[in-house]
């Protein structure tokens, strides 16, 4: 499944919390997201979620998170190694600070 907003992530984070009969409380506490956040992204309220906030709310569904950068005009070919790092960033199994030098 393709995910490209926080409209459509929180979509799919209710409906893997109803399928799993979790209540928004108890996938909030697994989460450690606030239980207003988990509403508010499930009734598509939030227009710009972090990606930390998805990782996390997925996590405590027993879900993952798989991204892919894809190119931007016709003239670019999509990059796998890009794809490889961005998926172990995502995964936290990769620090893009340290190894691009970005002193954050």
């Amino acid at each position: 499944m393709i995910i490209s907003s926080s409209v459509e992530a929180g979509a799919l984070i209710g409906s893997l919390r109803e399928m799993r009969s979790l209540s928004r409380r108890e996938l909030s506490a697994a989460s450690g997201v606030p239980l207003r956040t988990v509403y508010a992204a499930e009734n598509g309220e939030l227009r710009n979620m972090s990606i930390d906030r998805v990782i996390s709310l997925l996590s405590a569904l027993g879900a993952s998170l798989n991204v892919e950068v894809e190119a931007t005009n016709a003239d670019e070919t999509r990059d796998d190694e890009t794809n490889i790092l961005v998926n172990k960033a995502a995964r936290g199994a990769y620090d893009l600070a340290d190894s691009w030098g970005i002193g954050l």
